[in-house]
């Protein structure tokens, strides 16, 4: 009797950091852990008999583990608004001196290591100490003829610096790290030592890739963080574990008297492994950290390996609607195992240590939707907005990605022509711009993998693709890509081609614009290991003063096809490839990237590509 009762009459459970776990937990007395929480979600019945569940959270609740969630939040809504937090409050500022200058300090607990602080009432990310102040030195090459040769794959524990640029006596030498920037990677490089005589350093890990600007000689560009000399600036922060104190250079009109700093070593906030049908909705998840491994300095690409703040794993029907999720050290959101049909939706993903969202292999049915992803790769520059391993069947579409230092949405995990996981992909309606930002290389507005039968990539925005050496592309085909409609998108404002594909088969480029690429070429093609053709119909290719030519790289005829194709270029020949029917118009393009409408080109069979609902949807 006691389950058909609980299955007529939905449950409220309140839950509060003011609470107490021998309350009832109603509203007015809440309970107060997440533990207590899980324990009355084991009580209730589950399967057909189990009642509508509904766990209104209130409050900041600062956690020192992670909420670990298992099948016993199926078919429950958590619901805001609240805020969980993996950060302790650092209180009792005191002025000091350090440096010679005028600062505050507080303790923290002995062997406490930390990147990120956030301080003040509006938990601004305070910058860590850094040389230089902007921009990047650049290393002055190998440590020896071995490492000069080597190939770029292969990492390297030492190299040579310019004379002045690293100092032997910085205090905490052990605590500097050297962060590299090479090829489309960062690798983060703690110092082991320092010669000045003979300009080597040494480094306790050693690099992800070598330790060079893209595929040439030259040595590549870093900074260095956590230097005590550096403490400088306003806003700044130095941790000296030596004495367990925390030092922070304040700005102008802050007062020590209530000042709040907010710290963590949580990585992970919140998983939920196993769980059906579970949603969480108005809540606000906020200050994680995540340090790598030891002997690991970074990832091979788009920093995969850095968790997420918040995980659904074997989770079937999970969904995290209207949230925020920022001050973070890694990836947003993590989808993982067998998880079938997730939804992140309506969220605002933004002050990322590495990237947005991770679709991890195996995983199938993911909607990620009308959400705000910006201001990725705080530690990490090499997270992106959206990455997707060998995952199938999911929709990107209708989010606004904007301020990350790679990729903004990627798909695909193999790098040739395996069948995989990855098919019936969609990406469509995403505001993509200020990509790159002139940090790594190797990087496009859209990046593809392999073969994903099924899967398209159309009526996307995307602008401002900035590269550190080569490769800022916008829509970017890489190895083995094959299966892909590429159709209605508008790309703009790229510092290499607004359509790149290193090689692959069976793909449709259609009606898209690719305008105002400064290096290269527009449309490029870089080898001719063709499992199929590659089509191109009805594109309109726009090349302003001073900008790159219609086509470069590997254009043969036999396996390419470019039929009904619009140039506003100044030239007066097809470009290679072309099947004779391309003809040259004159259009200028509104700030929209789009012609006018009354442009020629749709006269002529251009078809007009409809951006209104491009971003998130109100």
């Amino acid at each position: 009797m006691l389950a058909v009762l609980l299955a007529l009459n939905p449950i409220t459970i309140y839950i509060s950091p003011n609470g107490r776990d021998a309350n009832p937990g109603t509203s007015r007395a809440p309970i107060q852990t997440f533990s207590r929480l899980q324990a009355r979600l084991k009580e209730i019945p589950t399967g057909a008999q189990r009642p509508e569940i509904v766990v209104r959270l209130r409050g900041t609740f600062r956690i020192d583990q992670t909420i670990d969630l298992g099948p016993e939040a199926s078919g429950v809504r958590f619901v805001g608004p609240a805020t969980i937090s993996g950060a302790k409050e650092l209180t009792g500022w005191r002025p000091t001196k350090f440096n010679g200058r005028d600062v505050w300090a507080t303790e923290v607990p002995t062997g406490w290591n930390f990147r990120q602080l956030f301080v003040g009432k509006s938990e601004v990310r305070a910058p860590r100490t850094r040389l230089p102040k902007t921009g990047f030195l650049e290393l002055a090459g190998f440590a020896s003829e071995s490492d000069a040769k080597a190939g770029w794959d292969s990492g390297q524990d030492a190299a040579r610096f310019k004379p002045g640029d690293l100092k032997a006596n910085w205090r905490n030498l052990g605590d500097v790290e050297l962060v590299a920037h090479h090829l489309w990677v960062t690798s983060r490089l703690p110092l082991a030592s320092v010669d000045e005589s003979s300009n080597l350093v040494k480094f306790t890990k050693r690099s992800v890739f070598k330790l060079t600007n893209d595929y040439n000689p030259g040595a590549s560009a870093y900074v260095v963080e956590n230097v005590a000399e550096a403490l400088d600036t306003p806003g700044q922060w130095y941790p000296d574990r030596a004495s367990s104190t925390l030092y922070y250079l304040p700005k102008p009109g802050e007062r020590p008297e209530g000042f709040v700093a907010l710290a963590s070593q949580l990585p992970v906030l919140l998983k939920v492994r196993g769980a059906k049908n579970v949603t969480f909705e108005n809540l606000r998840f906020a200050h994680s950290e995540y340090t790598l491994p030891d002997g690991k300095s970074g990832d091979i690409q788009a920093a995969f390996g850095v968790p997420g703040a918040v995980q659904f794993a074997d989770c079937e029907a999970a969904a995290l609607k209207r949230c925020q999720i920022n001050g973070i050290g890694n990836y947003g959101v993590e989808i993982l195992g067998a998880s079938r049909n997730c939804r992140i939706e309506r969220s605002r993903l933004t002050d990322l240590g590495a990237g947005g969202v991770k679709l991890g292999d195996g995983t199938l049915g993911t909607v990620v939707t009308d959400n705000v992803i910006e201001g990725g790769g705080r530690l990490f520059a090499a997270g992106e907005g959206v990455w997707a391993g060998l995952s199938g069947d999911n929709r990107i579409i209708h989010n606004r990605i904007r301020d990350f230092f790679y990729t903004g949405i990627s798909m695909g995990w193999d790098w040739g022509f395996k069948d995989t996981a990855a098919k019936n992909n969609e990406i469509a309606f995403n505001d993509i711009r200020d990509i790159g930002q002139g940090q790594l290389s190797d990087m496009g507005g859209i990046y593809v993998l392999g073969k994903q039968p099924g899967s398209s990539i159309y009526n996307n925005r995307i602008d401002n693709v900035q590269a550190r050496g080569y490769g800022g592309w916008g829509v970017y085909l890489d190895e083995g890509s094959t299966g892909w409609t590429v159709e209605n998108n508008v790309v703009t404002n790229t510092k290499t081609g607004g359509f790149h594909i290193h090689y692959g088969g069976n793909n449709l480029i259609r009606n898209n614009i690719f305008a105002f690429a400064k290096r290269e070429g527009q449309l490029i093609r870089q080898r001719d290991d063709q499992q199929g053709p590659i089509q191109f119909e009805r594109n309109l290719v726009v090349v302003g003063p001073g900008d790159a030519p219609i086509v470069v790289g590997n254009w043969l005829k036999r396996a390419v096809s470019m039929t009904g194709m619009f140039y506003a270029a100044p030239a007066t020949d097809l470009p290679f490839g072309d099947d004779g029917t391309g003809r040259f118009v004159s259009v200028k393009l509104t700030k929209d990237g789009l012609p006018p409408k009354n442009s020629e080109v749709f006269r002529l069979g251009f078809r007009p590509i409809d951006l209104r609902s491009v971003g998130p949807r109100r």
